[in-house]
């Protein structure tokens, strides 16, 4: 779990800005469905990553995307992103991108991916609220 600082929503499945370890986000509001669960302006609350990547990018594209080995998030617009990160593990493969950690970017069972920087599109950052 992540903790977030609420900024502000344009309502339940819209667009809402965050903040997690300052940085700002825009992300796909899926805390606010219930009007009860809405954070305050600057509170923070318990927060969980809900990426929906890209289905169109080639293995090749991931692995020659990130010649710099950088981790991180950068905004393309709203809350598509660029996602930069380095696989840690397989089974199921998982990128760590700093802020937060991807499943399902490439699928494989060889070892020797592990420790590779990648970088892909995130076409829908989400987030949805995590209670206590």
């Amino acid at each position: 779990m992540t903790i977030a600082r609420f900024i502000s929503t344009d309502g339940p499945y819209l667009e809402a800005r965050v903040e997690v370890d300052g940085i700002r986000l825009c992300v796909m509001d899926e805390f606010s469905v219930d009007e009860r669960n809405i954070p305050k302006p600057g509170a923070e609350f318990g927060f969980e990553f809900a990426p929906c990547l890209e289905d169109e990018e080639s293995w090749e594209s991931i692995f020659s995307g990130n010649p710099h080995q950088r981790i991180g998030l950068e905004q393309l617009a709203g809350w598509r992103y660029r996602a930069f990160g380095r696989i840690v593990s397989i089974d199921p493969v998982v990128v760590d991108c700093g802020l937060l950690q991807v499943e399902g970017v490439v699928s494989t069972h060889d070892p020797k991916v592990i420790g590779e920087f990648v970088a892909f599109t995130i076409s829908r950052l989400g987030g949805y609220g995590i209670a206590g």
